[in-house]
């Protein structure tokens, strides 16, 4: 039975891992920079996940540790993003009346 839950976890990393190939895609292509936060932020959570499922599958709960400050850098990275974006756009609206 162990076996069987160590291919469904290298199943699910594979998964994941084509999840942060195409959210990659989408953060260099964009077009629009939401779309390049939103594929930054889904290669945080998909990569958040690839650690939670190494450290069932490795039985090493240090990892979970490691996922838990990668998800808060992750939110942090995303949430400076946001505000740098939102910025400049209020810095182009402002610019646009005179």
């Amino acid at each position: 039975m162990k076996q069987n839950y160590q291919y469904l976890f290298i199943g699910v990393l594979i998964l994941l891992a084509i999840g942060i190939f195409f959210a990659l895609l989408r953060a260099i292509k964009g077009p629009r920079v939401a779309d390049r936060i939103l594929g930054i932020n889904l290669i945080g959570s998909f990569t958040t996940a690839s650690i939670a499922v190494l450290s069932i599958l490795l039985e090493q709960s240090w990892l979970l540790d490691v996922c838990l400050i990668y998800c808060m850098i992750s939110f942090l990275a995303v949430v400076v993003l946001a505000k740098v974006n939102i910025a400049s756009h209020k810095e182009g609206e402002d610019g646009d009346d005179q």
